[in-house]
């Protein structure tokens, strides 16, 4: 007699491309017979798809799998897995110092999480299945036979996928890896260089999706305006977003994360003129100060991100843009962190994060010297966040009597008498959300909103 299926509990850490990732283990889980619960509790494997990007979240990553390693010993759970790019990164280093967690996955390795778990399950798998990830430069050094290459996943309609995401929405993840050499980041040593889908594979996911009744779809990437170099066959964004535009519905397209390299005006003419492309640009510029961004390998000047921010602006007067910063890089002076500021002030993005520099190994900054204190790069911190509070308070009173459209989310968790909504320049989970009043407000639908109050990152509205 068959044993019946095991229950599988998956928790996702860190970004929507690691989401993704997750989604793509919980098709193939299903796929391999495994089923799922959301309560660690129930669960007989609990995998936690790990972020390895910077310190924080290292130490999320490894608290989360102590806390399922405890489920071992008080509930039903036999098996905990890692996941992700903290596995990719450290899997054999955590496996000698957490005897807690039974099995780690890397990023190439995640398609065939079910027979692995199926193999430890009867006591039989391999405890660490990580390939191995080296840089081109790197690979140059060595012979061929001296390592084996970690394979690059990315999704494709044919492959089995649950989305993890409200039915509405969904994240369109065009490529994966990175080809920049930025000096704070890790991501190419955990994730490789760029590589770009298929146009028509894209094209066909979102057509397919469409016919579902999703109605955003967020392009993510490492690097969005980098896509398609890769396929030497002409393959570019603006070409992407004319192909996905031309698909006939009612749905918003959502770019996220595009560098200010490859910013020409061919992309930006796409931008502007696309139907679905909604009026949000997410560029994480990091600095603005010559000599850091220099040492940052950014490849883009001041004066040219101050070119590509006035072209935005100018073919989209109502754009929203978004934007990242890293405060206390090494060696900031004073004077230069002040023309970040001043810069911020001049600008006046929509949305901003900022994020205090962390010292990665692997990275060419890490090695700097004059690297700065937690507490100086906590001070400047929230020096930045108080002025974009202001500024964020200041656009959204100017929205107060306005009429826009919004995507329902659903009952607020704050209260199941208010919904939350988003308008086109409120993206999901990092920026902030509309509260809707009114009896007619229907989750996953459009719908026309009049702003009746602003504050600092939310907003409130009358559902017309």
């Amino acid at each position: 007699m068959e044993s019946p299926a095991k229950k599988v509990c998956l928790i996702s850490l860190g970004c929507p491309k690691n989401l993704v990732d997750a989604e793509l283990m919980l098709g193939g889980l299903k796929a391999d017979g495994f089923t799922f619960t959301t309560q660690p509790e129930e669960a007989e494997v609990i995998v936690v798809n790990t972020c390895g990007f910077v310190e924080d979240s290292k130490r999320e990553s490894i608290g989360k799998l102590f806390d399922a390693s405890r489920y071992k010993e008080e509930g039903r759970c036999q098996v905990v897995v890692a996941t992700g790019c903290l596995s990719q990164r450290y899997g054999r280093e955590m496996a000698q110092e957490m005897p807690e967690v039974d099995l780690f996955v890397g990023l190439g390795e995640f398609d065939r999480l079910g027979p692995m778990l199926k193999a430890k399950l009867g006591g039989s798998a391999e405890r660490v299945q990580v390939g191995e990830r080296l840089l081109p430069e790197e690979i140059a050094k060595l012979k061929l036979s001296d390592f084996s290459p970690a394979r690059q996943l990315l999704p494709d309609p044919d492959l089995p996928r649950i989305l993890a995401t409200p039915r509405h929405y969904s994240y369109l993840k065009i490529s994966e890896g990175c080809s920049h050499r930025c000096s704070f980041c890790v991501i190419p040593h955990i994730r490789g260089d760029l590589k770009s889908r298929p146009m028509d594979s894209i094209v066909r996911e979102v057509r397919e999706l469409v016919a579902t009744g999703v109605k955003e779809f967020n392009l993510i990437a490492q690097d969005l305006n980098e896509y398609g170099k890769d396929l030497r066959d002409g393959s570019s964004l603006a070409e992407l977003i004319g192909r996905l535009d031309a698909i006939p519905g009612d749905f918003w397209l959502r770019p996220l994360y595009m560098y200010p390299l490859e910013f020409g005006d061919r992309l930006i003419g796409a931008l502007s003129q696309a139907e679905h492309v909604v009026r949000y640009v997410d560029m994480p510029l990091q600095h603005i100060n010559e000599r850091i961004l220099r040492s940052m390998k950014r490849g883009s000047p001041g004066r040219y991100v101050r070119q590509v921010l006035d072209k935005l602006k100018k073919a989209m007067p109502d754009l929203a843009l978004r934007s990242t910063f890293i405060v206390g890089y090494p060696g900031e002076t004073d004077a230069e962190f002040e023309e970040l500021y001043a810069f911020l002030r001049e600008q006046e993005f929509d949305r901003v994060g900022v994020f205090a520099y962390s010292q990665e190994e692997d990275t060419a900054a890490a090695t700097l010297p004059d690297q700065l204190p937690e507490e100086l790069k906590q001070e400047r911190l929230a020096r930045l966040m108080e002025l974009q509070r202001d500024i964020s308070l200041k656009k959204h009173r100017a929205l107060v009597g306005k009429r826009l459209k919004a995507l329902c989310e659903g009952p607020s968790e704050e209260s199941d008498l208010v919904f939350e909504g988003r308008l086109y320049s409120q993206a999901p989970e990092i920026d902030g959300v509309t509260y809707l009043s009114g009896d007619s407000a229907r989750p996953g639908e459009f719908l026309e909103v009049e702003i009746v109050e602003a504050h600092d990152y939310d907003l409130v509205a009358d559902v017309i």
